[in-house]
């Protein structure tokens, strides 16, 4: 009679059977690991990455029964991260969990790629929407979208002074695919004009794998065993390349990036549902991008500007902020000052988000909202003259109506030249 298999060391985020041979080394448990990376981290830091250490669980916040079933795959949005910062600051700093920590601002997620070190090797940000593809293989392309003019004898219900979006050439054949998220160099260049290969932006760039599905038992609280017919599935999505436990690889790491408005110090921390873990590593506060020397002073010339959302927005408008009025006319409340005029927009589906007030008395689920996806795009035209100073503000910061918006992180946005079109 065979004799049963020991069972193998694994780490907690990933159950793979890695069934072919493995040099003979020492064993090492996921919480030695653990220990041995936290001696190497940097003091207290307001920019911070987030390893997790497991599939993320997000959810929309829609009804969640033997009808609908799991949600897909979903990368956190802005309240969720910022939920999870504000705790650990929380817990650092034996501070009550009170409406009061919705005051600290926090800016993120963008997504960050590093090595076996942990230094960051390049940022990721999500594909703009005015970027489509086209082709396969050799023949793929990157093709943008620009403002233009209808044709004569040519409508559109579009609001009144937007301008339709126009292909930068005439293409036959249909959308392709293409990554879904970019090296953020490649958007920097993609905004100042510059064409961008597929395959260059394949290679830099990121896709979220296919979500992980781990099916679940109910558990009777009576007698402490599964419940009959109870069970259910989640759907996570995985940043891990593969199962560091059983295979060495060389593949990069991602991580998600966050700034916040106080420093944090290493740790371990929960992020999402199911009580998933991460492990919080302070940066250097020179790892957050910044712009060129001339960056400002370009758009001050070109007399107008993109802005392209690196986080989801939530705006009281639907598509655009409401701090346009009825003529897509206002200034940001980030830059007062600084007068712009909507001319095209660029947006994909909204997506569904909600989720729990803990803060609240007692604890309820707050209202579901509609979000503007990562990677839209709003061109705007400067309608009075301005300085560098004035524009500089608009660098990363949110665009939202609202306040608490504001500090969640939602609506990120990075500005960028446009010459304006007459």
């Amino acid at each position: 009679m065979p004799k049963p298999k020991k069972n193998r060391p694994i780490r907690y985020d990933k159950q793979k059977d890695q069934r072919q041979s493995r040099p003979t080394v020492a064993t090492t448990r996921p919480a030695d690991v653990v220990l041995q990376q936290s001696q190497h981290t940097l003091p207290p830091s307001p920019v911070v990455s987030l390893e997790p250490l497991a599939p993320l669980i997000v959810r929309s916040g829609r009804p969640f029964d033997d009808q609908t079933g799991a949600d897909p795959a979903r990368f956190p949005p802005p309240s969720t991260l910022a939920g999870c910062l504000r705790t650990a600051w929380a817990r650092e700093h034996d501070t009550p969990f009170d409406q009061s920590l919705t005051e600290q601002s926090i800016a993120g997620s963008l997504v960050v790629r590093v090595d076996d070190t942990g230094k960051i090797i390049n940022h990721l940000v999500p594909k703009p929407a005015d970027a489509h593809y086209f082709g396969h293989g050799a023949e793929a392309k990157c093709l943008r979208l620009e403002p233009g003019r209808l044709e004569n004898g040519c409508g559109a219900d579009l609001p009144e002074g937007l301008r339709p979006l126009r292909l930068s050439e005439t293409i036959r054949g249909k959308a392709s695919t293409g990554p879904a998220w970019w090296d953020f160099e490649d958007l920097l260049a993609f905004r100042q004009g510059k064409p961008r290969a597929h395959q260059e932006l394949t290679e830099r760039g990121w896709s979220p794998p296919k979500g992980e599905r781990r099916t679940h038992v109910a558990i009777n609280s009576a007698t402490l065993a599964a419940a009959t017919g109870q069970l259910f599935q989640t759907e996570g999505l995985d940043l891990e390349p593969d199962n560091l436990g059983l295979k060495q690889s060389d593949a990069p790491r991602l991580r998600l990036l966050a700034r916040c408005a106080a420093p944090l110090s290493a740790g371990v921390v929960h992020l999402g549902g199911e009580r998933r873990l991460a492990r919080l590593h302070p940066e250097p506060e020179t790892v957050w991008p910044t712009p060129s020397d001339t960056w400002f002073q370009d758009i001050q010339k070109a007399g107008g500007l993109t802005l392209t959302l690196l986080t989801p927005g939530v705006f009281q408008a639907g598509y655009r902020p409401d701090w346009l009025d009825a003529t897509l006319t206002g200034e940001p409340p980030i830059a007062p000052g600084v007068r712009l005029q909507l001319v095209a927009a660029a947006v994909e589906r909204w997506q569904p988000h909600s989720g729990w007030d803990l803060a609240a008395q007692p604890q309820q689920p707050r209202p579901t909202r509609k979000l503007v996806g990562a990677g839209a795009t709003y061109w705007f035209r400067l309608l009075e003259p301005t300085t560098p100073e004035a524009l500089a503000p608009l660098w990363l910061a949110s665009l939202c109506d609202h306040e608490q918006d504001r500090r969640d992180g939602f609506a990120l946005a990075l500005p960028a030249p446009w010459t304006p079109i007459d």
